[in-house]
C-alpha cells in the first residue's frame, strides 16, 4: 500500500481509528463473514447497526443478531472479494475510476496469489479493469516487495524447526514462528510439502496458518477452511478460509488445536491412499 501511495499520490488512503457507527444505518463488512475477525466487533454489537457481509471465504453461517443475512453476498468460488464488488459495479452500470481500477487489480492479484489460486474468470476480471491508462507491469512492480531481515530470519527459523509427518505419499509440515506465519506456510509448500501448518503463540492465545496444494484438495476433498472453521467454533475461536488456505485464532494452546487439525486432515488423506 505504501508503494501504491508513493506512485499514485492521487489515491487518497484514509484510515480512521475511531468510528461513530451511530451515524450510519448499515455497515458493509468485506473479505470476512465472521464478526469475530473484526476489530470493531464490540462497537458494532453495542450500536446494533445492521451489517452485510461481502466475502469469498467459506461460511459456517455463524449467526450474529445484527447481520442482515438475506443481503449477504458470500461466494467462495471467487478468488477475491473484489471480483464480487466488480460484478456489483457492472450490474448497476457504475463507472470505475482509474485509481479504483488500479487498486482492484492489485487486490485481485494479491488475493489470487498472482492467478495461482484463480481461474479463467479471475483473468477475465483483471482484463475488464485494464485500459490504455493502466500499465499492468507497473502494478506488478508495485507488488514486488523486498524481503527485510526479520522476514529472512523467520523463514530460516521456520525451516529449522519444521516437523515432517508422512501420510502415504502426502507430506505434512508443521513449524512455529513468532511472525510471518502465512508467508512461511506458503514457503513450506514451495519446499516440497503437500500441506503445511505454521503456529504462533501470542499473548491472548495462538494463531495457526494452513496451506494445501491445489491438487491435494481436488483429489481428496480436503477443505482447510471448513476444518479450521469447525475447530474454531469448538474452541470459541475464529477461523476459516479457502480449501487450500486458511487460518485460526484461539485462546487455546496451539499444540492442542494442531493435534485436532492433523487428525481431521489425515481422515481425508487416508481415503485416497
Amino acid at each position: 500500500m505504501k508503494n501504491i501511495a508513493l506512485n499514485y499520490p492521487n489515491i487518497d488512503f484514509v484510515f480512521e481509528t475511531r468510528i461513530n457507527f451511530l451515524k450510519f444505518d448499515v455497515c458493509l463488512v468485506l473479505d470476512t463473514n465472521n464478526l469475530d475477525q473484526i476489530k470493531y466487533k464490540k462497537e458494532l454489537q453495542d450500536t446494533g447497526i445492521l451489517i452485510i457481509y461481502i466475502d469469498h471465504h467459506y461460511s459456517l453461517e455463524k449467526e450474529f443478531n445484527i447481520n442482515l443475512s438475506s443481503m449477504n453476498l458470500i461466494n467462495e468460488h471467487y478468488s477475491s472479494t473484489v471480483e464480487i464488488i466488480l460484478e456489483l459495479y457492472s450490474a448497476f452500470n457504475i463507472e470505475i475510476s482509474t485509481s479504483l481500477k488500479i487498486l482492484m487489480i492489485a487486490a485481485i492479484l494479491t488475493d489470487s496469489g498472482f492467478f495461482k489460486h484463480g481461474d479463467n474468470n479471475t483473468i477475465r476480471n483483471v482484463s475488464k479493469l485494464l485500459d490504455e491508462k493502466i500499465n499492468f507491469q507497473d502494478i506488478l512492480r508495485l507488488l514486488d516487495f523486498k524481503m527485510d531481515v526479520s522476514e529472512k530470519i523467520a523463514k530460516i527459523k521456520g525451516l529449522q524447526r519444521v516437523q515432517l509427518i508422512r501420510e502415504g505419499n502426502y507430506l505434512i509440515g508443521i513449524t512455529n514462528v513468532s511472525s510471518y506465519g502465512a508467508t512461511i506456510s506458503s514457503m513450506l509448500m514451495r519446499v516440497g510439502f503437500d500441506i503445511s501448518f505454521v503456529y504462533s503463540e501470542e499473548k491472548n492465545g495462538s494463531r495457526i496458518n494452513a496451506r494445501a496444494k491445489r491438487n491435494v484438495c481436488l483429489k481428496t476433498g480436503l477443505h482447510l477452511g471448513k476444518i479450521l472453521g469447525e475447530i474454531a467454533n469448538e474452541f470459541r475461536g475464529s477461523g476459516g478460509g479457502h480449501d487450500g488456505a486458511a487460518s485460526i485464532n484461539s485462546e487455546v494452546e496451539a499444540s492442542i488445536i494442531i493435534d485436532k487439525i492433523i487428525k481431521k486432515v489425515k481422515s481425508y488423506l487416508q481415503l485416497k491412499l
